[in-house]
């Protein structure tokens, strides 16, 4: 019989070869793309709208973002319903009306108290005030300003009856004449520095909305407040 080689046969392997091989499976195969989609963040509200070029751009207030994140962004970043609710905005809560009417309270009831005659700066979210000013004004002589006649603030439903005049202790004082002059005005906190990580950097800053009230008064006493105004 013949004898049985039990060795195994052993092939002679290119080390070279196999590095070049492998080389190739690992860096020259086409890897597979994947689809990749924009992030998309949610509208809470848009604040304000300005002119750019033959576009406009529109601060946006991102839901769960804080103020100093809001942000410009050209019309086409914006749904067509979103541009729609700009001038048509949405009905406020109720919260949100009843915080408005209670600053509009306070600002007019402080100016009529007051001997200064400079316009009164109300708080007031711009998007709230488009919804209770929307259809409602005429143009005024001032760039911006528009008039209002009292009764067009009754969309501030927390307002009370007595919101436009102030009477002392002896029954006299001042009150609101129509049509009031108001313009809406946006303006910013003021550019500063501040500390972090150990480092001097410049502090976010917070869009602030407001109303400017220019308010025409007339004396009054208990005698003449309902008088009809000329």
């Amino acid at each position: 019989m013949a004898a049985v080689d039990n060795k195994r046969r052993v092939s002679k392997i290119d080390y070279q070869q196999l590095h070049n091989l492998s080389s190739v499976v690992l860096y020259d195969t086409p890897k597979k793309k994947l689809k990749t989609y924009p992030q998309t963040y949610n509208v809470e509200r848009i604040i304000y709208r300005r002119k750019v070029r033959n576009d406009h751009e529109y601060l946006i207030k991102w839901e769960g973002w804080p103020l100093e994140s809001c942000t410009w962004e050209p019309s086409s970043h914006l749904t067509p319903e979103l541009l729609r609710n700009y001038d048509n905005p949405p009905r406020p809560s109720q919260v949100r009306l009843h915080e408005a009417g209670r600053q509009v309270y306070s600002a007019i009831l402080s100016s009529l108290k007051s001997k200064s005659l400079a316009p009164a700066y109300i708080p007031m979210e711009l998007d709230l005030w488009r919804y209770v000013s929307k259809n409602r004004g005429v143009d005024s002589d001032h760039k911006g300003f528009k008039l209002y006649k009292r009764e067009e603030l009754s969309l501030l439903n927390s307002l009370p009856n007595h919101w436009w005049y102030f009477l002392n202790d002896h029954g006299q004082g001042q009150a609101v004449k129509s049509p009031l002059k108001i313009k809406a005005v946006l303006s910013w906190t003021p550019a500063h520095q501040i500390y972090k990580d150990g480092k001097l950097i410049a502090a976010p800053r917070m869009p602030l909305e407001k109303l400017c009230v220019d308010i025409l008064r007339r004396p009054c006493d208990a005698d003449n407040l309902f008088e009809v105004e000329q």
